[in-house]
């Protein structure tokens, strides 16, 4: 099976959910036997060096990747606020890339074409016509559902522009869902939201997975570190609102409620951009910034608290801890995206008060943890497979038309 994957950012290092999917998707698919290929956005002043994009071009067949200037494309997404398009999608407008996706096409004659998120639809979208492959697109989450839950933590001109993205993206995905044979999201929350905008989509759940060898990203499991008595991570890419959100409401609100309980109780926050968090301090807090191998902090962990109050999906990083074997504390908006769930397996609180009560429970009774970690790392390696994600591209390549269509480009 020849596979084209369609993707704006470049896939590695695998940082944040979206990436993580991706590399996971191309290496799976590669180790299975098939033929891959990727056409992406970076955003990379230089070419990277070989040897250090080794994990993903050792499974692909070919990659074509374009430059995407941000100035030019901030301009792009400022030009496109007179008009409906999200501003999303006029950010990765490119006339090269609609260039290459065709060229690329014609040379690979795929058997199926992955679209990863609604923003590189159009470039699908302009070629469906000319090409009889099965025509796949990975939403993953319904986004515009997320900016709607977030414009209660957002202000003044923020929450505008972002009311404004959400009802443009919302018309944009009932639109396109429909005019791909396929159209996939991580869970259950976004196949439902999904369904009710778009009823004549064809929608499949495909998971997300774990490495099966604890919380590894990019580097080597996390060995025989010994777990702290009382610390609790944070870990995620702060770039993203959810994130910095659920950070600086960990910080600020619930563990000073932790610190009253258990006065020696530590806070570590870390990932990509963790380092701009400078408003989130204070004693007992430790920002260890970007992990390129975060597999120590986990280890080490007592815990890991993910206190979204809003998000969509599944969160990568409430896997990775998983998987580790860490016990989780967090809302009920995340673990809706893990459903269908044991009811017992993730601790859950809504108020500061109660998620704080939930990580004191935990650090006063280590034995609980532990059997609490040991459990969710059972079910989180049954349940998310990379290799399950074979078994969707395989079904999707099943259906490919023998003949091409042309959608009715004019609706969007």
């Amino acid at each position: 099976m020849r596979v084209l994957f369609l993707t704006s950012r470049f896939p590695y290092p695998p940082v944040g959910g979206d990436r993580n999917r991706v590399l996971h998707f191309i290496q799976a698919l590669a180790g299975a036997g098939h033929e891959v290929h990727l056409v992406c956005f970076d955003t990379a002043l230089s070419p990277r060096a070989a040897e250090s994009i080794l994990p993903l071009t050792g499974s692909l067949a070919s990659m074509r990747v374009v430059r995407l200037p941000k100035i030019l494309s901030a301009a792009r997404a400022f030009a496109a606020v007179a008009g409906t398009l999200p501003l999303q999608a006029a950010y990765y407008e490119s006339s090269r890339m609609r260039r290459l996706v065709r060229k690329t096409l014609e040379r690979v004659r795929p058997d199926l074409v992955y679209t990863h998120l609604f923003r590189m639809a159009p470039y699908a979208l302009a070629e469906m016509r000319e090409h009889p492959a099965a025509w796949v697109l990975d939403l993953t989450d319904v986004v515009s559902s997320e900016i709607f839950r977030s414009l209660e933590y957002r202000t003044g001109l923020d929450r505008w522009i972002y009311r404004e993205e959400g009802r443009r993206i919302e018309r944009y995905e009932r639109r396109i869902a429909s005019l791909f044979d396929r159209c996939w999201v991580v869970g259950n929350r976004e196949a439902e939201a999904l369904a009710a905008m778009a009823p004549s989509a064809t929608i499949d759940v495909v998971p997300i997975g774990v490495d099966g060898n604890g919380a590894k990203a990019n580097g080597s499991a996390p060995g025989n570190t010994q777990r702290e008595a009382a610390t609790i991570l944070f870990f995620g890419f702060q770039q993203i609102f959810h994130n910095r959100d659920a950070a600086r409401f960990l910080a600020r609100e619930i563990f000073p409620i932790v610190r009253r309980a258990v006065p020696h109780a530590i806070l570590e926050i870390a990932g990509k951009s963790s380092e701009s968090l400078r408003d989130v301090r204070g004693e007992g807090i430790r920002n260890l910034g970007y992990l390129e191998d975060p597999s120590a902090a986990f280890a080490r962990a007592t815990l890991f608290a993910a206190p979204h109050r809003f998000a969509a999906g599944v969160q990568t990083k409430v896997l990775q801890a998983l998987d580790a074997g860490l016990p989780v504390v967090t809302t009920p908006i995340v673990r809706e995206g893990f459903l269908p769930i044991p009811d017992d397996l993730l601790r859950v609180g809504e108020t500061a008060e109660q998620i704080a009560a939930e990580i004191v429970s935990l650090i006063r009774d280590p034995s609980r943890a532990s059997e609490l970690g040991e459990r969710g790392r059972d079910w989180v390696r049954s349940r998310y497979r990379w290799e399950d994600a074979v078994l969707a591209f395989e079904a999707a390549a099943g259906t490919a038309r023998e003949t091409a269509i042309a959608p009715p480009l004019t609706t969007l």
